[in-house]
């Protein structure tokens, strides 16, 4: 869970550009140890991502985007695979009309390889395949040309830093989805950083022609980004 605010490193910094983010989730374990294999779990798992416009007038939300998903978790000595199936969207109804172009729901299988070494250093892949909506025309469109078939992750992390950058290789205007975090743990939390440049955080940003300007954001993670 984290809370985060920040400006954008290009265009105009106001009320209506600089932002809040925040993000939290949840996992229930559904069946542990399956099998008697000690790691081998099964979960059900909610994650929620919100861009909330907090000093503009009224202090609008910009979008939601709500991720509820099965894991199961295979452990392989110090490495480990995550394989499952995740629905992702922001809520908005499919009106169908010119005016209303926001509604975007995605729903995929994903497999994602993590290799964690005795050093710190943490190297992750993950591909993903499925269907989703761009307001009422079910396409692939929303995959290669904004969240992308998977990522490729590296990091480093010890008792006090936790530190990562993940790309998303696409086929839209952008080419590449980029986000980079780092974390220092204070005790209780840890100070948090992000730079985020992409169609990675907003669905409503999943729009032909449009593109986002990258982000910087300064707060508070509970918990870890490896």
């Amino acid at each position: 869970m984290y809370f985060i605010g920040g400006i954008p490193l290009q265009g105009p910094v106001d009320k209506t550009t600089a932002d809040l983010k925040f993000q939290f989730g949840t996992s229930i374990p559904l069946w542990k140890n399956i099998g008697g294999k000690e790691g081998l779990d099964m979960s059900f798992t909610y994650n929620q991502i919100s861009v909330w416009d907090f000093f503009d007038e009224s202090s609008p939300f910009k979008d939601n985007t709500y991720v509820p998903g099965w894991y199961l978790n295979i452990p392989l000595e110090r490495d480990r695979l995550l394989v499952g199936i995740e629905h992702r969207s922001n809520g908005r109804p499919m009106r169908g009309s010119d005016n209303d172009t926001f509604s975007r729901s995605v729903n995929y299988a994903f497999a994602e390889y993590g290799a964690y070494l005795p050093n710190g250093l943490v190297f992750k892949a993950s591909l993903r395949g499925g269907i989703g909506w761009y307001d009422e025309e079910l396409t692939q469109e929303v995959f290669w040309r904004f969240l992308g078939y998977g990522d490729l992750t590296a990091g480093y992390r010890n008792d006090k830093w936790e530190l990562s950058v993940k790309a998303t290789p696409t086929f839209g205007p952008f080419y590449l989805n980029l986000e980079a975090n780092a974390a220092y743990n204070i005790g209780f939390c840890s100070l948090f950083a992000q730079f985020n440049r992409g169609y990675g955080e907003a669905l409503c940003d999943w729009v032909r022609g449009y593109r986002p300007v990258p982000y910087i954001r300064f707060g508070i993670l509970f918990g870890h980004i490896l």
